[in-house]
């Protein structure tokens, strides 16, 4: 059964469609994160997910059972899923108190909710804080304050807006580093929104992109499955996707007797005259898209697959590629990365 789904889904603002969603599944017990820029759609999103937003057309179903925006059912179910805001907001007075303001409204007796305050400070390292004064918090500390009130609710699905946005780099890793633990340690689901493609997919298990408040395929792009085909000179000859053809190193491939995902880096992937590293794979391609990507240009060729890559711009005018020519590209073996399916 799916944890969530959806099904033609809008919301409008002004009217003007801000999430237009077609289709989607997602899963229980596994991390989701929602990959995009700033106005893609990703809080709409999660406050549709949160229940506390409501989309104009469409259906949602929270496992299994169509959400009818009754208020007896809303509160049912918000009480099942929570959302971390990006900017959360404590009550004056020490941490403990705000811990257990969820617990209190729920009416958990008083011994209880001092257990859970106890164990869900100590999960997000914040157990010193207890007494402390939560308006005397920095950024990172109001934020895994804010996650272990989240978490004392015990709730199924933890939603998180932007989770490492506006702390400093090591809040933001003890930050992502618990959205993992909470959800192998206590099988929560775990959805959160993020700028970065890197942050989503070193942690998630599924990445979804939105663009326009839409669903986009940019997330998969450069991962392909791929298969050996033969062995040649110590490397081997793959089959990638359906209508290309690569070398990669034999000890890349951990077994080459089945399928195996390959992941080209596009950052590492360029035109061949500027390659700085001696690549086995140059192989020629035609030109499909061409955009501006913050200060680079994003290429997209067909080499039999469709991959992508970033020229600068002084490289963009040495080259001047155009769409529906055709350029060589240089793939060299750091930019390409196996794993099983």
């Amino acid at each position: 059964m799916n944890l969530y789904t959806l099904e033609n889904l809008a919301r409008e603002f002004k009217g003007r469609k801000i999430l237009d969603i077609e289709e989607l599944a997602i899963k229980p017990g596994k991390i989701y994160t929602l990959i995009g820029p700033n106005g893609a759609g990703k809080s709409t999103l999660l406050n549709v997910l949160a229940f506390l937003d409501r989309p104009e057309h469409g259906a949602l179903s929270f496992k299994g059972e169509r959400v009818e925006y009754s208020a007896r059912q809303l509160l049912e179910l918000r009480r099942r899923v929570v959302l971390l805001d990006q900017y959360p907001i404590l009550f004056t007075g020490p941490v403990w108190k705000n811990v257990e303001f969820g617990l209190k409204v729920r009416g958990v007796d008083k011994a209880e909710r001092r257990k859970r305050v106890v164990e869900v400070l100590d999960l997000v390292g914040m157990e010193k804080f207890i007494e402390a004064d939560a308006h005397k918090l920095s950024g990172g500390e109001t934020k895994r304050v804010a996650l272990a009130r989240a978490l004392a609710v015990r709730p199924e699905v933890l939603l998180c807006d932007e989770p490492g946005a506006n702390v400093d780099k090591e809040n933001q890793e003890i930050i992502l580093a618990l959205l993992g633990k909470i959800n192998k340690s206590y099988g929560t689901s775990v959805i959160f929104s993020t700028h970065y493609l890197s942050q989503g997919r070193r942690l998630a298990d599924h990445s979804l992109m939105l663009e326009h408040g839409q669903l986009s395929d940019m997330v998969n792009e450069n991962i392909f499955r791929a298969r050996v085909i033969a062995e040649e000179h110590g490397r081997l000859l793959c089959q990638v996707g359906h209508g290309a053809e690569l070398t990669l190193p034999k000890e890349s491939v951990a077994d080459s007797s089945g399928d195996f995902k390959l992941y080209i880096d596009p950052t590492k992937t360029t035109a061949e005259l500027d390659c700085a590293e001696p690549a086995a794979n140059i192989v020629a391609g035609t030109v499909f898209q061409l955009n501006q990507d913050k200060g680079r240009i994003h290429v997209g060729v067909d080499i039999g697959v469709k991959l992508f890559f970033f020229l600068t711009t002084d490289q963009y005018r040495d080259i001047m590629p155009i769409i529906g020519g055709r350029i060589m590209i240089s793939i060299p073996d750091s930019a390409m990365r196996c794993s099983m399916m």
